[in-house]
């Protein structure tokens, strides 16, 4: 069994590299629209626990949806004090997994292969790096103190480097859709024109903007 953890922001801040085309409530409406696509498809691969990490209340009715147990953050310190607070409450000797919330095209199958059961006497890591490469958007320690929490720019290349210095050689998984996150316009651009369906989609073609156009209207080959 692998515990899946997920931080999200405080929706108030959040997606602020979308704030010249979306309103502070449509970005948070869009967080909760890629969670909702995220779990849907976490949710399915039992017996994994997921925890949901955050400080508002729509992100707990979300994560309730799909039998993600929450925990609140009393106050917001970012991304890693996040990941290290759902960290805390897990038993020293356990598979632990760290998803960001913002990869609503994730697939299962990819997802699995990140999150499978590892031996704890052999420490494993395996890395699933962003569209770029120097993000990363999946994290998974065979035992959840191998490695301190250290999500950001260039989190990859340190990801990568932590591992080896404690002589783990880390598994890098290829998993495009799982790469794909949302942080820029650019990156709407680009979902926009995979014309995906899902919670994601859903919100994306409510909004009457231009750089939405892509996104076919339901009904619509």
């Amino acid at each position: 069994m692998t515990d899946i953890i997920i931080p999200i922001k405080n929706l108030s801040f959040a997606k602020m590299r979308l704030a010249g085309i979306l309103t502070p409530s449509m970005r948070g409406e869009l967080v909760l629209a890629m969670l909702e696509d995220l779990l849907g498809v976490a949710s399915k691969l039992e017996p994994n626990q997921i925890w949901v990490v955050a400080s508002n209340d729509a992100v707990f009715d979300v994560a309730r949806k799909f039998g993600a147990l929450p925990i609140r953050e009393i106050r917001a310190r970012g991304y890693n004090a996040a990941v290290n607070l759902g960290i805390a409450m897990l038993p020293e000797n356990t598979n632990v997994a760290i998803l960001p919330g913002d990869i609503p095209l994730a697939r299962g199958d990819e997802i699995a292969t990140l999150i499978a059961p590892a031996n704890q006497q052999v420490p494993t890591i395996r890395l699933a790096p962003a569209h770029d490469r120097k993000g990363t958007n999946g994290l998974f320690l065979s035992g959840k103190c191998l490695i301190s929490s250290g999500f950001g720019v260039d989190s990859f290349s340190r990801y990568m480097s932590a591992s080896r210095s404690i002589g783990v050689e880390p598994e890098v998984l290829d998993t495009p859709f799982l790469a794909h996150d949302i942080d820029t316009p650019d990156d709407l651009y680009d979902f926009a024109s995979l014309c995906t369906d899902g919670t994601t989609g859903e919100f994306l073609r409510s909004v009457d903007l231009p750089l939405f156009d892509l996104i076919p209207k339901k009904g619509m080959a």
